[in-house]
């Protein structure tokens, strides 16, 4: 984007409890990438990726352009122009390059472990849990989609990431399903995966370790990741391959989920959502929106709906 607009780029790199690693900790680009203490863009505009829209930045007139957005500033197909910086982009990921100890992590593991064909699997959980409830359970349909991949490739390996187990960044709670030994008692030896160091994303080696499985999930032969993901996103970014994105609800989300149909709270804030932000949101990330919202909104939405409700949503949180 700063090349289409004759401008320099610089990106605040902020270390937080969702990222503590430094881009030179990962990366050897000599690009313009500043670590900065959070504390720096606190006071700085932010665009949600939920609720409101990037502006065409190719139509900007400022000279100087401040944007936070936690997903892509360019829209290929929706604003004009930007299908040419959609190549631009797939370049330049193309040269990234993870620091030397990384690639050789990636290289011994691929060496040892990889067979000639390799089903690449990713189960996002931690934040996710709480964010996206709705897609967070998806064990038993990641199951069901490798089980298919091998009827296609009866002699394939399979590498299983997960971060099940991990701590939440802001909460520092940890929430462990079994996602390893659910894989293993399946396929046996022929599903392997890396040891993480750390799976607490507020040590640098937590992210270091979190990219060898993205760089070696990217040397897979087809795919199954979790839906709502941004890492499984990455894992298939660029590339062309069999995959699938697998969800499914957590049981205290299908219980919440089945109150707010049977009260009538669902349809009012899918309702709302839309006239308001134009959009189909999923009900959880409505249901945080809106819960942000002064206490007097949502005595008139939620407490008068059902009270029981509006206690078990508070509770939640």
């Amino acid at each position: 984007m700063a090349e289409a607009t004759s401008r320099q780029f610089t990106m605040l790199w902020p270390l937080t409890s969702a990222c503590a690693a430094p881009f030179a900790d990962l990366f050897t680009n000599p690009w313009p990438v500043k670590t900065v203490d959070v504390a720096a863009i606190a006071g700085l505009p932010y665009i949600s990726g939920w609720y409101s829209e990037v502006p065409d930045l190719l139509a900007e007139r400022e000279s100087r352009l401040v944007i936070g957005h936690p997903t892509w500033l360019i829209r290929p197909g929706h604003y004009a122009g930007h299908d040419h910086l959609a190549a631009r982009c797939r370049e330049l990921f193309a040269e990234l390059q993870p620091i030397p100890s990384i690639r050789q992590t990636v290289e011994r593991f691929r060496q040892k472990h990889f067979r000639p064909a390799m089903i690449g699997v990713h189960l996002r959980r931690g934040d996710l849990l709480r964010q996206r409830p709705d897609v967070a359970a998806n064990s038993d349909q990641a199951l069901a989609a490798v089980d298919r991949y091998l009827a296609e490739f009866p002699d394939a390996g399979i590498l299983l990431c997960t971060d099940d187990g991990s701590v939440e960044p802001g909460t520092g709670k940890t929430s462990r399903e079994g996602v390893h030994e659910r894989f293993a008692a399946r396929y046996g030896t022929r599903v392997v995966w890396t040891t993480p160091r750390s799976l607490d994303r507020g040590t640098p080696a937590a992210i270091q370790d979190a990219l060898v499985d993205l760089w070696l999930l990217r040397r897979s032969d087809c795919f199954v990741g979790s839906e709502g993901s941004s890492f499984s996103e990455l894992a298939l970014f660029d590339r062309s391959l069999p995959h699938v994105l697998v969800a499914g609800a957590t049981p205290h989300y299908q219980r919440l989920e089945r109150l707010a149909r049977w009260t009538g709270v669902d349809a009012v804030l899918r309702a709302h959502g839309r006239r308001q932000l134009g959009k189909d949101l999923p009900f959880p990330v409505l249901l945080r929106h809106y819960l942000a919202w002064p206490r007097r909104w949502l005595g008139r939405m939620v407490r008068f709906a059902s009270p029981a409700l509006y206690q078990r949503i508070r509770r939640a949180r």
